[in-house]
């Protein structure tokens, strides 16, 4: 009689990953991965949400609260190494403030724990700022170093490997693009963009950002009064930073008489920012402090070209077909003319589309990530 063989069995991954609220990149991503199918059906997960801020605002800030959550976390922390003994471990990590130091404080548990295993531990950066951060002192050089020793180290494209080059103490450096659902896959994506194009008067452009001064609102508001005589319609649409950030923005407006042509809808999701989207012909996106906004995606996804800074990953996510990056300082209205001619028609449309399909589909981003976990399995 034949002997069975038993099933393999699978990795177990510890996750340790930012979820919402606030909304930002790495939060949706972390969000995803909890719930993809594909993660969760080739790995044993077992996650640990990393609570702390709950407004784009508090970031950064001390509070009590925060405290109790990091003694909270690492408690957490510590029983799944000892109960749930995992082969993998995955942190969604952060360079600066409070928050490094809550990383390295946790990064002392996985460290022991290596001493007894061979997990491997995968740092995933969704951020930039580590060569600036260890520039600072040598004690953030040093500490820094310690952090990152015995680790695997996910970047989100190649264009972030140089904000790694002081501190070279990690094991491998991999790069993974993130992805994004695709909003358009139960829609007639042609018969979209042909209405869309069929009268695109007035235009509307879209800033889809926190409302925070280095995400660039300031400039497109700029712009807004530049333009107030044209068919263009400004959205602007993210929570607000601060009540100072508020204040310009409404003071603004009323000062320059725009307010038939600028809206702001507040912070978005689900079906309003849906609508946005679909009516948007160009998405402004000045950001000076950004790694991979998942905006762009969302916006390459729904077919609508970009205006962008060429911070951190923007060059590798845009090309010339599907978007404009503005060079240091240079500001919207030196090339919102070549926009309206290259940018706004529906061939442009379906190139974005099909660079988002190309590059940037969440199937893309699960299935690389899925492969990446399994060749550090020990």
């Amino acid at each position: 009689m034949p002997v069975s063989t038993p099933p393999p069995t699978k990795p177990k991954l510890l996750a340790i990953l930012h979820l919402p609220p606030p909304h930002h990149g790495a939060a949706k991503v972390g969000e995803f991965i909890r719930h993809s199918h594909l993660i969760n059906g080739e790995f044993t997960c077992y996650y640990i949400p990393i609570r702390s801020s709950d407004t784009i605002a508090d970031i950064g800030k001390v509070s009590f609260k925060k405290l109790y959550l990091v003694a909270e976390l690492y408690f957490k922390v510590m029983w799944a190494l000892v109960v749930f003994r995992p082969n993998l471990i995955y942190v969604t990590v952060s360079i600066r403030s409070i928050a490094f130091y809550r990383d390295l404080l946790l990064s002392t548990l996985w460290k022991s724990y290596q001493f007894f295993t061979h997990a491997s531990v995968y740092y995933h950066y969704h951020t930039k700022g580590v060569n600036e951060f260890v520039r600072a002192s040598d004690r953030n050089r040093r500490l820094t170093r310690f952090f990152l020793h015995n680790t695997h180290l996910i970047l989100l494209s190649p264009l972030l490997k140089n904000d790694f080059s002081l501190v070279q103490t990690y094991t491998a450096l991999h790069i993974l693009p993130n992805g994004i659902d695709d909003p358009l896959k139960n829609d007639d994506f042609m018969t979209h963009i042909a209405q869309k194009y069929a009268h695109p008067t007035p235009l509307h452009f879209l800033y889809l950002a926190h409302m925070m001064h280095d995400k660039g609102y300031k400039e497109v508001l700029e712009l807004a009064l530049v333009t107030k005589e044209r068919p263009i319609q400004y959205h602007f649409a993210g929570s607000w930073q601060s009540g100072e950030d508020k204040a310009y923005f409404t003071t603004f407006v009323q000062k320059h008489g725009l307010e038939s042509t600028v809206t702001y809808h507040g912070f978005v999701h689900a079906e309003a920012k849906r609508a946005l989207l679909l009516q948007a012909h160009l998405l402004l996106y000045p950001s000076k402090n950004d790694a991979f906004p998942l905006t762009l995606l969302e916006s390459l996804a729904y077919g609508i070209p970009i205006i962008a800074t060429q911070e951190g990953s923007i060059p590798y996510i845009l090309d010339a077909r599907c978007g404009i990056l503005l060079e240091e300082n240079q500001p919207l209205v030196e090339v919102v003319e070549e926009a309206l001619t290259t940018l706004i028609h529906a061939d442009t449309a379906q190139y974005c589309q099909q660079r988002y399909h190309d590059h940037f589909h969440q199937n893309r981003f699960e299935a690389n990530l899925s492969t990446l976990l399994h060749k550090g399995h020990p």
